[in-house]
This record gives C-alpha cells, sequence and structure tokens, in this order.
C-alpha cells in the first residue's frame, strides 16, 4: 500500500467515527461513506474526505475498514466492492457477526477477488477512538500483513487466532463475559444505593477489591450519574446477544445468565430507547426496584 494512498471507512457509526478519527490524527487521508448524511458531514467537519458511494470508496481506496451494523449489511457491500482481480481492494470487517456469516462474507469475497481480514474489535467506541480496544484477527497470513501498516493505526492492541470465523467465536465469547459483568455491575450500584452507601465511594471500595473489573472503568461513572449518552449503543448489545443465544441454541447449550441480562437489555430499551449506552441496563435495574 503507499503510504499516500487513502484508507476507505464504510459506516460512520460509533466505530467507524472513531477508526475514521485515528486515522486522519495519524495522518493518514481516510475517505468514507455512510448513508446516513449527517455522518459523512461529521467526517468531512474532522477532516476526511467523503466518498459518493461504496463503490466510489472502492476505485479510490486499496485498504477499506468496513463498520457497518451487521453481517447482511456486510454481505450488501461486497458486490459494490469487487474488482476485476487488479484493483480490488483489501477489506478489514470490524462488524460483529455469527461464525457462520463471517465465514459466507469471507468466501464471498474470495470469490470476488477481495482480500479479506476479520478484525471484529473488543471495545466501546472511546476505547477505540483512545487505541486501548482489542482488534480480534482472522486471515490468510498474506491479508494480515498486507493490513498491518493500517491495523497498527486502528488497533495498537491485536490479538491473532488464525482461521476465519475463530475471531467471531472469540468475540461472542468475550462479549457473554463482559455483558454479564456490565449487569452485575449495575445490580450492584444498584444494591449498594439501597443500602444507604454513597454510590461514589462503593465504586471506589469496588475497584479495589476481589470483584474489580474494567467494566467499574468503562461504565461505572456512567451507570452513577445514569449518563446513557452512548459510547456503545444497547441495540448492539442485544443484537450480540441474540447471535451468543442463537450460536448455543444450535449447541444444545443453556445459558441463564445471558437470557437473564438479554431480557434486561430489552427491559433498558424500552426504557431508554435503542440508541443509549449500554450502560442503561442499570435503568431496568432501578425499575425493577421501583416495582418492589
Amino acid at each position: 500500500m503507499s503510504a499516500d494512498a487513502p484508507i476507505g471507512v464504510i459506516g460512520l457509526g460509533l466505530m467507524g467515527a472513531a477508526f475514521a478519527a485515528r486515522l486522519i490524527d495519524a495522518g493518514q487521508a481516510a475517505v468514507g461513506f455512510d448513508i446516513d448524511r449527517s455522518r459523512c458531514d461529521a467526517l468531512k467537519a474532522m477532516g476526511g474526505e467523503v466518498g459518493g458511494s461504496v463503490r466510489n470508496v472502492g476505485e479510490r481506496c486499496p485498504t477499506i475498514v468496513i463498520a457497518v451494523y451487521n453481517a447482511q449489511q456486510v454481505e450488501a457491500l461486497l458486490d459494490e466492492l469487487e474488482g476485476d482481480g487488479r484493483n480490488a481492494p483489501l477489506l478489514i470487517c470490524t462488524t460483529t457477526c455469527a461464525p457462520d456469516e463471517i465465514i459466507a462474507i469471507a468466501a464471498h469475497a474470495a470469490r470476488a477477488g477481495l482480500a479479506f481480514v476479520e478484525a471484529p474489535v473488543s471495545g466501546t467506541s472511546t476505547e477505540a477512538r483512545d487505541g486501548t480496544a482489542t482488534a480480534l484477527l482472522a486471515g490468510e497470513a498474506n491479508a494480515i500483513e498486507a493490513a498491518q501498516s493500517v491495523l497498527a493505526i486502528l488497533c495498537p492492541k491485536r490479538l491473532y487466532v488464525r482461521r476465519i470465523g475463530d475471531a467471531s467465536r472469540t468475540k461472542l465469547a468475550i462479549n457473554l463475559i463482559l455483558q454479564i459483568n456490565r449487569t452485575a455491575l449495575a445490580e450492584g450500584i444498584v444494591f449498594a444505593e439501597s443500602l444507604g452507601l454513597d454510590a461514589t465511594a462503593f465504586l471506589d471500595a469496588a475497584r479495589q477489591s476481589a470483584a474489580y473489573s474494567s467494566v467499574m472503568d468503562i461504565k461505572g461513572a456512567k451507570m452513577l450519574a445514569r449518563d446513557f449518552t452512548p459510547q456503545s449503543r444497547i441495540a448492539q448489545s442485544v443484537k450480540d446477544s441474540e447471535l451468543i443465544l442463537r450460536e448455543a441454541k444450535e449447541r444444545n447449550l443453556h445459558l441463564p445468565m445471558t437470557s437473564v441480562q438479554m431480557a434486561l437489555l430489552r427491559a433498558a430499551i424500552a426504557l431508554e430507547g435503542p440508541d443509549c449506552d449500554s450502560a442503561a441496563i442499570i435503568a431496568a435495574i432501578d425499575r425493577a426496584r421501583i416495582k418492589l
């Protein structure tokens, strides 16, 4: 990849915008596209360029970061990005998908002559912007090698899991633990408040205890303040939980804690809306306390 070649970013939501900002901060030209015009305007305001279409981004950029919502949207992009085998872009797909979905997407990309790296990201958009999120990488060694210079900007922290599909498997299993930790923190804060404890002092004590989780640093203050401005949208948490439960069902595995937290996520969406932060799960526990 030429050092002067622009990097494409398709999907300019919370995560895609964070990636674009990192590229721009690194002095790398970024060309983005999103069907939401306001997101394109935000990219332009931060110093990026706006592509007129997915195909336009593909024609201008030898490497493209995909940061759309789900696997169906990734599939829809591939035909538009298909090249002639010589100028086809390298794709870095950060969208969280089910393992069978990403395997099918990678096969589609191969048929279209597109080099492909599976790269779901563990972390919020704030962590991605700060460079503290972790990319989980899978794909052909030559594709990963070709993507290294871009990946180094996007996610200084990277783990290699080799086989396509295993990055998504790893991400879903991590998300299962993360979401339950988040729910436990919300429940602990509400419980501490009900006992008459100062919530800020309690969170400080919890951070120094055996119960510590980085969720306390990422979501603790937001839960205390009931600040649901999104770093990661709760609808995305529901989507990921649905993928987790679907994978478990296919293996005849019951996940009781994930099932309970899924119900709480849905209750939080009913209270705060789908675009609020995942910290809003505390709102569902607050409401449950009121009902009692």
